[in-house]
């Protein structure tokens, strides 16, 4: 594991957390933060990475939800900005996988995506005895 002080461990939490649209104890819930922190440090550039983090933190002390959701959007989220961190974070939170490999089975299991869509992973998670008489979510598409 990669050493790293409490303060990049909150800063990665909560950056995530904008970048997902899940608050931080659910992200903390998951029990994936220090694997996905480590995931970044282990695959991107020690200095893209400090770059993202200072601009990070810089976007967290703006004041307001919309200055700092404006500030993600055309800061962290451009392909072309750090590597295209931003959006590798979402993909990474939402469906266990970096650069397309799945993590670890414990990191799909984890995904958001299962959250979001508000089911279970195949395999993983069921929904437990006498779910079946839970009406299905109904979708109008």
């Amino acid at each position: 594991m990669s050493k790293h002080t409490p303060k990049e461990l909150d800063l990665f939490l909560n950056i995530s957390s904008h970048l997902t649209g899940f608050k931080t104890i659910a992200l903390l819930g998951t029990g994936m933060t220090e694997t996905y922190f480590n995931t970044i440090t282990a695959h991107v550039n020690p200095n893209t990475v400090a770059l993202f983090y200072k601009a990070c933190a810089e976007i967290l002390a703006l004041d307001g939800d919309d200055a700092i959701k404006d500030a993600i959007k055309n800061e962290l989220i451009p392909d072309g900005n750090y590597a295209g961190l931003g959006k590798k974070i979402i993909l990474m939170w939402y469906l266990g996988n970096w650069d397309n490999d799945v993590i670890s089975a414990q990191a799909y299991t984890q995904g958001l995506v299962w959250d979001a869509a508000e089911t279970h992973p195949p395999g993983a998670k069921q929904p437990g005895y006498d779910s079946w008489r839970e009406r299905p979510i109904k979708v109008n598409c």
